[in-house]
């Protein structure tokens, strides 16, 4: 009986025993097998002229528009417009029926025509003319609306030619004083980057963010731009010759603070650097790095420092 209970107590204690010698040997052989490196590309540090290039973005709106409203309280009549319609500067566009003529209509089957002719001369229907030749904008009114002075019913925009504003850092002032034309290219319209001139600096600055609107001209006989359009301003800022630079895909950015993985003696070694001009191909380096240093321009977001790589 004894003994019975022997080899029932020593036989699973025999198996646990071989199954974790079993285990261990497998993680054995898991960690002596060598880790796969990873093959990165590398480039040199080294002296280049470099441009600071300045971006920043402005919109398409109107030079010239114009709000057409009556002058006087009455019921617009004979107005037919819709946004997109052309108009030509002059053209009359409707009617508006002072409320003394709308008394006056009442009456007038009453009168004598001697009477009448006086009457209508005193209670004229006032036409709505066009001030300027455009297009359209918005309507906002239609034949039958009852109106008050000076509110307005149409919306009128002349789209031959336009202006590009957009609000300038103001560090950014003397030089573009000094400049004529500025780069522009269109956001989510085929349109080759265009130079144009710049047309006026606006009198005063933008207390809140610090900028100052500045204005370029757009001419557009085809009338192929619209307002509202969305644009970014490009133009070169300082040169800086003989800076060390490194390709931008080196450059690497967590949480503010710039690094790049440098290789020696086929291992990476992670370094804190400091960029200065940053264009999209290359990057400039005030400080962290020397000249003809090797610095890992590929998987750099998946390397540790000290790491073995295989080099291209």
């Amino acid at each position: 009986m004894n003994r019975l209970k022997w080899h029932l107590f020593i036989w699973p204690l025999a198996l646990l025993l071989i199954a974790t010698a079993c285990e261990n040997s497998q993680q054995q052989k898991e960690t002596s097998q060598p880790t796969a490196q990873i093959t990165v590309a590398t480039a040199h540090v080294q002296r280049d002229d470099i441009i600071d290039t300045i971006a920043f973005y402005g919109r398409v709106e109107l030079r010239q528009e114009a709000r057409v409203g009556s002058q006087f309280d009455g019921r617009i009549d004979d107005f037919s417009l819709l946004p997109g319609d052309r108009v030509a500067k002059g053209q009359k566009i409707g009617s508006i029926i002072p409320p003394s003529r709308e008394a006056l209509l009442q009456v007038l089957p009453e009168t004598s025509a001697q009477i009448r002719t006086e009457l209508e001369k005193q209670s004229r229907v006032i036409p709505l003319l066009s001030p300027i030749t455009g297009v359209v904008l918005e309507v906002t009114h239609q034949t039958g609306d009852v109106v008050q002075k000076s509110e307005q019913i149409v919306r009128i925009g002349d789209l031959r030619e336009l202006d590009i504003r957009g609000d300038l850092p103001l560090r950014y002032l003397p030089i573009v004083r000094q400049r004529k034309e500025i780069t522009v290219t269109f956001i989510d319209y085929p349109q080759p980057p265009m130079q144009l001139p710049l047309r006026a600096i606006a009198g005063d600055v933008n207390e809140n963010n610090q900028t100052i609107m500045i204005r370029l001209k757009l001419g557009n006989p085809e009338e192929e731009y619209r307002p509202g359009m969305l644009v970014k301003l490009i133009f070169e800022g300082e040169r800086h010759t003989a800076a060390l630079t490194i390709p931008r895909a080196a450059l690497l950015e967590e949480e503010g603070v710039y690094s790049v993985f440098i290789l020696k003696n086929q291992k990476v070694e992670k370094r804190d650097v400091e960029p200065g001009i940053l264009q999209d191909d290359k990057v400039e380096i005030l400080s962290g790095l020397s000249e003809n240093e090797l610095v890992v321009t590929t998987k750099a977001y998946s390397l540790d420092d000290g790491m073995e790589v295989l080099v291209k």
